[in-house]
């Protein structure tokens, strides 16, 4: 747990307590939490609320906007289950939930953390999808106002101009198009900046 023997330390030494009173109070032994606060073991989320509440802090988490985050590798294996029982469906659902949480998070003021927006070690494997992928979260980070990984922007655009989805006829194609944020032209991906907004 990042920090915990920093946060244990400082709560102990603020409210003036020996590592022997706080075991007492906490019920853990000392032992452990000297193995804490020098950062030899991380504690548990458990042991950690112990602890705190026994230096007398108040516990009370509660979770932000990034909680809800769906990490690009999750989405990404999401989407290829779907597509290997051939449901194109399921696979644009999953990607405009990952990207509208990212959205929802970066409009609720939240910083985007690198987990969420890290490359997938194995991404999907079908160029057009891969490409979605990434320019969907990159569309993401854009509106989130951060920067975008070069993971995102160095997949090559599809060969053609492509909608997720149904294939527009040429006036829909036109209409869509006007509508489409840059990021998705210079990708060949046809898609307004509405249909990324979940519920």
């Amino acid at each position: 747990m990042p920090h915990a023997a920093e946060s244990i330390r400082t709560a102990r030494t603020r409210a003036r307590i020996s590592q022997a009173t706080l075991a007492r109070r906490a019920g853990i032994a000392q032992s452990t939490i000297s193995r804490i606060e020098h950062d030899e073991i991380d504690p548990t989320w458990s042991t950690m609320q112990k602890l705190l509440a026994a230096a007398g802090w108040e516990i009370d988490p509660r979770p932000t906007g990034v909680a809800q985050l769906l990490p690009a590798a999750t989405v990404s294996r999401a989407m290829a289950r779907s597509l290997r029982k051939d449901d194109s469906e399921s696979a644009i659902r999953d990607l405009t939930e990952g990207v509208g949480r990212l959205i929802r998070a970066s409009e609720s003021g939240e910083h985007i953390p690198e987990w969420a927006i890290a490359q997938p070690t194995r991404l999907i494997g079908i160029p057009l999808w891969d490409t979605f992928l990434a320019t969907a979260f990159a569309y993401g980070l854009e509106r989130a106002g951060q920067i975008v990984p070069e993971w995102m922007t160095d997949v090559p655009p599809l060969p053609h101009e492509t909608s997720p989805g149904d294939a527009p006829g040429p006036e829909f194609r036109d209409w869509l198009r006007a509508r489409t944020p840059a990021v998705f032209l210079k990708k060949n991906i046809l898609s307004r900046a509405e249909d990324w907004a979940i519920a």
